[in-house]
């Protein structure tokens, strides 16, 4: 692990103007500014463990599993393949315990877009303090130029890239930790969610358990591909100096960007959890009707009638407010019409914020 020396503070200081003006875009989402900069600050000191764990693999050898399956290997493309897919597990595992740490510890979490935000500041204090290294590295051993387009590219792209690995992990950890409500509105539209059971009998657990850890795992499934194809096209540039691969990687991340922005378009539907099916509150409607109710949405939403759910669920909405099962119907309904849909686009206008919530 690399010895403190005075210019540290120098690239700190650099690192930290990026880190600045990404954090004051997110600090602009947020409320409780305390509880985030104290997982910033944590997401900083999350670097500490991995740069530790690959120090002792430098003194202990013997240890480097990594080396030791790169050296069985004459491919430098499949070692460079199994190095960063370790580096984005180890690196994303982090990140992702953090926000369960602070999860657990504070209940921060109490929509997906709490945990959203949680998981892209705990990202953004990681990117930070990885760029400390990075910076002190490029500039005391490859010069100004090396150190200036190094600056550049990872103030935008590989706080971005980090940024957008966590936001994927950050909403399936928002899905999972609303699972109940979730799971009992995709049993009421038919959905027979076969690996949830599976996962819940192996591991003699609920259903909204398995159901909450298969999504978690799947986020940071997400987060980990992504995190190590992306370091891999960064490796490629400088293994062949080719600045194709440079490219790709910007474009990488921007296309990432873009499938997490389509993600999170559709997420209405699973923002309606807080309450919980449970707590719904006084209900109008008798138990049996509601049944009967509920069993016709869910034939029309597997249907694609998602027009006709709408339609119902304003006229139930009207004599029971109060009810979030239909709720739920009707925002993921909205989630599932085309955006070219003119019901869609005249809701959108009347109620542009109950439709992007």
């Amino acid at each position: 692990m690399p010895s403190f020396e005075p210019l540290y503070l120098l690239y700190g200081g650099l690192a930290l103007t990026p880190a600045i003006i990404w954090l004051t875009v997110l600090f602009n989402k947020t409320k409780n500014r305390r509880v985030q900069i104290l997982i910033f600050l944590s997401g900083s000191i999350a670097v500490i463990p991995i740069f530790i764990i690959h120090h002792l693999f430098s003194i202990f050898p013997d240890f480097d599993f990594i080396q030791k399956a790169n050296a069985a290997i004459s491919n430098p493309i499949l070692q460079f393949i199994i190095l960063y897919s370790w580096v984005g597990l180890s690196e994303e595992l982090v990140k992702q315990w953090l926000l369960r740490y602070f999860d657990s510890k504070y209940l921060l979490v109490q929509t997906i877009n709490d945990s959203i935000n949680l998981s892209l500041i705990s990202a953004l204090g990681f990117a930070f303090a990885e760029n400390i290294f990075y910076f002190y590295n490029i500039g005391t051993q490859l010069g100004l130029e090396a150190f200036i387009v190094a600056f550049a590219f990872r103030s935008i792209f590989t706080i971005c890239g980090h940024l957008v690995f966590s936001g994927f992990f950050g909403y399936y950890y928002g899905i999972g930790k609303f699972s109940i409500s979730i799971v009992e509105q995709s049993f009421k539209e038919g959905k027979k969610l076969y690996f949830s059971r599976f996962l819940g009998r192996l591991l003699n657990i609920s259903k909204f358990q398995a159901y909450q850890e298969a999504t978690i795992l799947k986020g940071l499934f997400i987060a980990i591909i992504l995190h190590a194809t992306y370091d891999f096209l960064l490796e490629m540039n400088g293994y062949t100096n080719n600045a194709l691969f440079l490219i790709g990687a910007a474009l990488f991340i921007l296309a990432s960007y873009g499938i997490l922005r389509k993600v999170l378009k559709n997420r209405a539907g699973k923002l309606i959890l807080v309450e919980g099916l449970h707590d719904r509150g006084a209900t109008a409607m008798a138990k049996s009707d509601e049944e009967v109710v509920i069993e016709l949405m869910g034939m029309w939403f597997s249907q694609g009638k998602y027009v006709d759910v709408l339609h119902i669920c304003e006229r139930l909405l009207k004599r029971d407010p109060n009810n979030q099962v239909v709720k739920l119907f009707k925002a993921k309904a909205l989630d599932k019409m085309e955006s070219n849909n003119p019901y869609k686009q005249i809701l959108s206008k009347i109620f542009p914020d109950k439709i992007r919530q």
